[in-house]
């Protein structure tokens, strides 16, 4: 620490740092830390810093943990996303096994007219159970942050009933496994709520009964309901007999991305995730899932669920077969050539004129080069080369002609999220809606604002 010894130091290092015990008043040594630099190079002053290296040895050792533990969370949370994303879950087969086998199905009934149509309206329920599966995997930051919201609308109870056990049963058959169900004290004939969500829930519980249950096992499902503050409360039992679950895993049933046994992932697939979506989903509902089970004996699971239900009124049919829209003309906006075809058929069925814009470029010329009120309606994709949607709905809007500012400009894209339909209003489109098209939910969308 001699003065000379710490400038010829300095002559080569910005900072010089020693460390020597030090006795403090209360007699015991302590290891210090020195650092000594210039403060003023010029006038040749320092400054020494006189620090406890206990402490700094100390502090480095908690940040170290902090960050190893961080890391291992890290590592966990990634290991356990990396098998998801690659043996994808469980649900997502359940309605694509159903759709194999309606279409083999339609293909060995094409002469009876009626029972291709049974088979294609389960085909369409499969369909959309799928795609709203398939939404709520690809958009999973929702449902962990909390802002899921459910679709509550109004939906008849022995179709909500029917598309589910036609979707467990299906499964229940290739497994080799025996199914029931049973329906006790119908309330009423419409419920009003998130039937989506609901189905997720009971077809995931039932095909979890049907895949941990050995073959010629059985799955039963018993669904009570009961009036209580002017709502239905809905109880569904779903029990197996089946190989049951540890008493100590019990607790961790219901955590993301968790399953009892590695080797379950590789017998028999899902992802862990379906229990814990169920569960929040049935909270959202003023309900709940509990479980008991017992190894090697079986498991019951019961959903309890509250929903609101119409006494007297019969759910609401959307009556789409008789819709013309004769005499008008309407541009689709589309780069995908399957995509226009496809869209195109559903709007020529209807009796439509269609013109088509594979891009945003090119609807915004054929809108300003044609004459007013030529066009009844724009279907808007938004992704797309040159000019994306967004910007051409702005750019058609801006324009000098009374027609553009009442014209209906729907967008029709795969960007279903919140801020996806918050962008697209602001550019000034009516509705939007989301890939893959419904047809009714189209022709009645268009309906509303081209026919009177």
């Amino acid at each position: 620490m001699e003065l000379s010894n710490i400038r010829e130091h300095l002559k080569s290092q910005d900072v010089y740092i020693v460390e020597v015990p030090l006795r403090s008043k209360n007699g015991k040594y302590r290891q210090k830390q020195i650092r000594c630099m210039y403060l003023n190079q010029q006038t040749g002053t320092l400054l020494l810093m006189l620090s406890d290296v206990e402490d700094i040895v100390k502090e480095e050792k908690e940040k170290q943990e902090q960050l190893e533990k961080a890391l291992k969370m890290a590592e966990a949370a990634n290991e356990a996303k990396t098998k998801f994303l690659a043996g994808m879950s469980h649900e997502i087969r359940t309605p694509m096994n159903a759709i194999i086998g309606l279409n083999s199905m339609i293909r060995s009934s094409l002469d009876d007219r009626e029972q291709v149509l049974d088979y294609t309206e389960k085909l369409d329920s499969a369909s959309q159970y799928l795609l709203a599966l398939l939404n709520d995997i690809l958009d999973m930051s929702r449902i962990e942050s909390g802002s899921m919201k459910l679709a509550i609308r109004a939906f008849e109870g022995d179709k909500f009933w029917d598309n589910v056990n036609m979707l467990a049963k299906a499964q229940a058959v290739m497994a080799g496994v025996g199914y029931s169900f049973e329906r006790r004290k119908k309330i009423s004939e419409v419920y009003i709520g998130d039937s989506t969500r609901l189905e997720q829930i009971m077809v995931n519980l039932i095909n979890n009964a049907v895949k941990f249950t050995p073959k010629g096992g059985n799955v039963n499902v018993s669904v009570a309901e009961q009036e209580t503050d002017g709502r239905v409360q809905l109880t569904a039992v779903v029990s197996d007999n089946g190989i049951g679950i540890a008493k100590d895993f019990l607790p961790k049933v219901f955590d993301i991305f968790t399953q009892e046994h590695e080797e379950n992932t590789r017998v028999y697939g899902g992802s862990g995730l379906g229990l814990s979506i169920a569960r929040n989903y049935a909270r959202m509902m003023d309900g709940d899932i509990t479980v008991e089970s017992a190894e090697g004996k079986g498991t019951v699971f019961t959903v309890t669920a509250k929903l609101d239900f119409d006494r007297w009124k019969k759910a609401r049919k959307e009556r789409t077969e008789n819709i013309s829209f004769e005499g008008k003309r309407i541009l689709l906006v589309e780069d995908h050539p399957l995509n226009v075809i496809v869209a195109k058929g559903l709007l020529e069925k209807k009796q439509f004129e269609v013109v088509t814009a594979e891009n945003g470029k090119k609807a915004v010329e054929l809108v300003t080069d044609a004459p007013e009120y030529y066009f009844d309606a724009i279907l808007m994709d938004i992704r797309m080369p040159v000019l994306d949607g967004i910007e051409a709905a702005r750019q058609i809007r801006a324009l000098d002609r009374a027609d553009v500012k009442e014209l209906p400009i729907i967008a029709m894209t795969a960007n279903a999220g919140d801020e996806d339909r918050r962008q697209t209003k602001e550019a000034g489109m009516n509705e939007h809606l989301a890939k893959p098209i419904d047809p009714k939910l189209l022709y009645t969308t268009l309906q509303k604002f081209i026919l009177p």
